[in-house]
């Protein structure tokens, strides 16, 4: 999580830079990271095989569809559609990963685990800028700057529950090896 929040932070802050000929295969790549990030962490966390390779075929159909994507289509603000798919499949992918989650038999609550929260971020981030990213190329540039800024409320609450993740995974791989490192009890009463 940290390692996307240095990566993102850095690419976001480096567009207003970009010359303007390199600004579609900046967002046709940024969204694509940002695919690829999400799925795959969803996808590690997900058990089952079956929905695993479900979810690299679509990887692979939603790369394709943006290469082509990239080449017919002529850039206005955003590369809107791509972030439509990319949305809805990753809130797929979220859904189902709290349906596989339900299903195994663990002994700990779905909350103390570092994934829930990360999925809670991404569903708030995602779902909270997801009509505004559809609709930035109908909208006129005063219109885009005045609610341009309810994303960044999405952004930070997905921020936050980021780093309450990595604050939970740390405390739980730090209780793991406590746990290791004990030495067994002597048990044989012979």
């Amino acid at each position: 999580m940290l390692a996307y929040g240095v990566i993102f932070f850095a690419l976001l802050f480096s567009y207003d830079y970009l010359p303007r000929e390199f600004r579609k295969a900046f967002q046709s790549g940024y969204t694509f990271l940002e695919y690829s990030f999400f799925s795959f962490f969803i996808g590690y966390n997900i058990l089952n095989k079956k929905f695993r390779g479900i979810m690299i075929i679509l990887t692979i159909a939603f790369f394709l569809f943006q290469i082509i994507y990239y080449f017919e289509t002529k850039l206005i603000r955003l590369d809107s559609i791509p972030i439509g798919i990319e949305t809805i499949l990753i809130l797929i992918y979220v859904i189902y990963y709290f349906y596989d989650f339900y299903k195994r038999p663990t002994s700990f609550f779905i909350y103390s685990h570092y994934c829930f929260w990360v999925s809670i971020g991404i569903l708030i981030y995602l779902g909270g800028s997801f009509f505004f990213y559809i609709l930035i190329n109908h909208l006129d540039i005063s219109q885009v700057n005045t609610f341009g800024n309810l994303t960044y409320v999405a952004e930070i609450i997905k921020n936050v529950m980021f780093l309450s993740a990595i604050l939970i995974f740390s405390k739980n791989y730090s209780t793991r090896n406590k746990e290791k490192n004990k030495p067994l009890p002597f048990l044989d009463m012979i």
